[in-house]
């Protein structure tokens, strides 16, 4: 199940989601009318089904042709999978940031990390060296950058 916190900021609606998106999830009334400026925070999407994904892709389209400009923060690693297996998940939004994954070569730790895409694209779509939080070691990227990355490039 999906939870959504909205906070008006002027003009823009930012929205933060978390849980998993299901055939449940009704968008229109959880987050209401397409603003002007909708920007969406989510980091804490844990997972999206096929349903789901039919939902945000029908609310985000309908706000998209009413003139929403989207702005897309924070993507989980669930929503990057999305993102780039759907040419048009994000619609005609931008993706602002996205969480990358990383395992540490010395104590075998899982972490994610942020990164901006725009600070990705500068780095030619590798992802950046990143010390453990744990043991300080190396942490090295935990997945194919070609894949991962992969939207960046459309």
């Amino acid at each position: 199940m999906i939870n959504v916190t909205k906070e008006q900021k002027g003009e823009v609606l930012v929205v933060r989601l978390s849980g998993s998106i299901e055939e449940s999830v009704n968008f229109d009334q959880l987050i209401g009318p397409p603003p002007p400026d909708l920007h969406v925070n989510c980091k804490e999407v844990s997972r999206i089904n096929s349903a789901g994904v039919k939902a945000w892709i029908k609310y985000f389209q309908a706000a998209a042709a009413k003139g929403t400009k989207l702005r897309f923060l924070e993507c989980s690693t669930a929503i990057v999978e999305q993102i780039n297996l759907i040419s048009n998940f994000v619609v005609t939004g931008e993706v602002e940031s996205i969480y990358v994954p990383f395992s540490c070569t010395s104590c075998k730790a899982e972490l994610i990390a942020l990164f901006k895409t725009v600070d990705l694209k500068a780095n030619g779509l590798t992802a950046p060296e990143l010390k453990c939080t744990k043991c300080s070691g190396n942490a090295v990227f935990d997945d194919i950058e070609e894949e991962y990355f992969g939207f960046l490039s459309r």
